[in-house]
């Protein structure tokens, strides 16, 4: 088997992939504010830091993008009670109701690609992910 052939015909349809429209509000929806809104809402008074970490970005980004949240009107930035040396984020009414639109979204738009690719090749593709998100843990 060409392994290296294959590797380049995966990169390639994977450029194709992010190039489409519909996976481009996918890709958007798993980053940035779009994340920093699912994990919040997800997990009200997390704390910068932890956001930093379950997105794998630096706290500086981080600290952009809650800015930016805060004056759109999406967070609100408050002092742990138990710790007043941390800050917690929660969402306003305003941020919750965005989080609850792009979750819906995504979630359509995925049940989308499912339904495209039928029943069987559908479980095949979810078998294969499962076992590619258990590659990084395995390997390190």
């Amino acid at each position: 088997m060409d392994y290296d052939k294959m590797a380049d015909e995966l990169l390639t349809l994977a450029a194709k992939y992010r190039a489409n429209d519909l996976n481009r509000h996918i890709n958007d929806a798993i980053h940035g504010e779009h994340m920093i809104l699912g994990l919040v809402y997800h997990s009200e008074g997390i704390a910068p830091g932890e956001l930093a970490v379950k997105m794998n970005a630096s706290t500086a980004y981080i600290a952009k993008l809650l800015r930016n949240m805060e004056e759109k009107g999406l967070l609100i930035r408050t002092t742990d009670p138990s710790d007043r040396r941390r800050t917690l984020i929660t969402l306003t009414e305003k941020g919750r109701e965005k989080s609850k639109q792009d979750i819906s979204f995504i979630h359509n738009r995925v049940k989308e690609m499912l339904e495209y690719l039928g029943e069987e090749d559908a479980e095949n593709f979810i078998r294969i992910l499962r076992k590619f998100s258990k590659l990084d843990c395995e390997q390190h």
